[in-house]
């Protein structure tokens, strides 16, 4: 059976998903959320709730930063830890800093250079994808971490 893991990092006007199939990267998107906070809201519970319908995962990674504590933000980002609790989905929270400082030595400052590593390992992602990126770094982080944990 095949391990699948979604992964997602909201932002105040996007959302973007990333699902792992065993260690490999399956799948990224990218959705656009209105201003209104209600559809905003309705669009990223049917974008989540199609993830979830369509790939199935055993657990999901959810990225964190300081833009999670504005609330336009903390609103969305609830959102998806409700759906993703309603359907029993274990969450792993990442946050901006955890990612900084693992994928290099010495650590990153600038996230912009998280994404210019991102795209080295997944090259074939197309420009309109490339914000989809902070979410495949979420989920091959959990992955790493889960990897070196079981052994």
């Amino acid at each position: 059976m095949q391990s699948k893991l979604a992964a997602f990092k909201i932002f105040r006007r996007s959302a973007t998903a990333a699902i792992f199939s065993n260690r490999g990267l399956e799948f990224i998107d990218v959705k656009h959320l209105s201003n209104d906070p209600a559809k905003a809201t309705e669009t990223l519970n049917r974008f989540v709730g199609w993830i979830l319908e369509s790939f199935h995962p055993e657990l999901s990674a959810l990225g964190t930063d300081e833009e999670d504590k504005k609330p336009r933000t903390a609103m969305l980002v609830g959102a998806v830890e409700n759906l993703l609790r309603q359907q029993g989905i274990p969450i792993w929270k990442v946050t901006d800093k955890e990612l900084l400082d693992s994928f290099a030595t010495p650590t990153l400052t600038q996230k912009h250079e998280l994404r210019q590593i991102a795209h080295s390992l997944w090259p074939q992602v197309t420009q309109e994808q490339l914000p989809a990126l902070d979410a495949a770094l979420i989920g091959l982080y959990v992955q790493t971490e889960r990897l070196l944990s079981d052994h």
